[in-house]
């Protein structure tokens, strides 16, 4: 129940919308299995795994293994993270190296990375993976997603002078950085996200004038998008795909570095002033709001431009 499984059935939605037949499968493949309540809403319908010839199969990129595997219909991996193929967390590189090599031995990394996954269609969510992809000789199809489009409104504009002095923050991302922000700062109420359903996080981003995401943004993480289209201001770091405007374009102003000595000084500044003068700061989202709204047109125009022209 993340963004990453959400994007799938996006992309299973939208192909049908344009009648290419397409469906979800569920894994383990030998096991029945029904769609999450949360996605009923898309057109998915359920299909048994079929290495078939003349069916495509696309995979997520945790599943490098599977989609090697193949051997009558063609198999495509769909990057919508990098960060979680490659096993990188930005905390140590040893480390992140030491994860990677573990999940060569378990049979569900490619040693030489994506070098190794050439011979495959490759679709790229991210300028972050696209970048990456490159470099191991791989030129990857655009495709990127959309949040859920019931969020895709103006509906925070009800809320933006009710909104209070909440920091919002994911305790699953950049848990070691927030912890320290937070100590720093005591006199400000930080709330973690977490055992909320739709409508319960809804309320919370409604309710709050900033939300902070000092993770490693694997992909086009869907929380902070989410959270500007909820009327809040961000501050992110610059790790993974928060690194780059492409992905993710906010003014780099709002973008701090985490590594550098001076940081949680700067957070606590930049964090002040939003507080104190909120409407001015959110104005400043205003055209990243107004692409947000763009990404499912431009979701579907790049389905379509690559599939249906495939068919001709």
């Amino acid at each position: 129940m993340t963004g990453g499984p959400e994007a799938l059935h996006q992309l299973v939605d939208h192909m049908n919308q344009l009648g290419l037949p397409a469906y979800i499968t569920y894994l383990p493949f030998d096991q029945a299995a029904s769609t999450p309540e949360p996605y009923l809403r898309y057109t998915a319908p359920v299909a048994n795994y079929e290495d078939a010839a003349g069916n495509l199969i696309i995979f997520p990129e945790v599943y490098p293994q599977l989609a090697d595997k193949v051997r009558y219909a063609k198999a495509a991996i769909w990057w919508l993270s990098l960060e979680n193929f490659l096993e990188r967390r930005h905390i140590w590189p040893l480390h992140d190296k030491v994860r990677y090599i573990k999940r060569v031995f378990q049979g569900r990394r490619p040693l030489r990375g994506a070098k190794s996954l050439k011979h495959m269609i490759h679709f790229s969510q991210t300028q972050h993976a696209t970048e990456y992809l490159n470099q191991c000789g791989i030129e990857p199809i655009p495709l990127i997603d959309s949040i859920n489009e019931d969020f895709l409104n103006d509906n925070h504009l009800a809320y933006a002078s009710t909104k209070r002095d909440i920091i919002l923050y994911n305790p699953n991302k950049g848990k070691k950085v927030t912890d320290k922000l937070i100590a720093a700062n005591p006199q400000w109420q930080f709330v973690p996200l977490k055992g909320l359903d739709r409508e319960q996080l809804s309320q919370q981003l409604y309710a709050a004038k900033l939300y902070i995401d000092f993770g490693h943004h694997p992909g086009r993480d869907r929380m902070p998008r989410e959270a500007a289209m909820h009327g809040c201001c961000l501050i992110t770091g610059l790790l993974g795909s928060a690194g780059n405007d492409v992905d993710l374009p906010i003014p780099r102003h709002y973008k701090l570095d985490s590594s550098e000595a001076g940081f949680v000084a700067e957070f606590s500044k930049l964090a002040a002033d939003i507080l104190a003068d909120f409407t001015t700061h959110n104005r400043n989202f205003d055209s990243y709001r107004a692409y947000l709204k763009s990404e499912p047109n431009i979701f579907r125009k790049q389905i379509a431009d690559y599939f249906l022209e495939k068919q001709k």
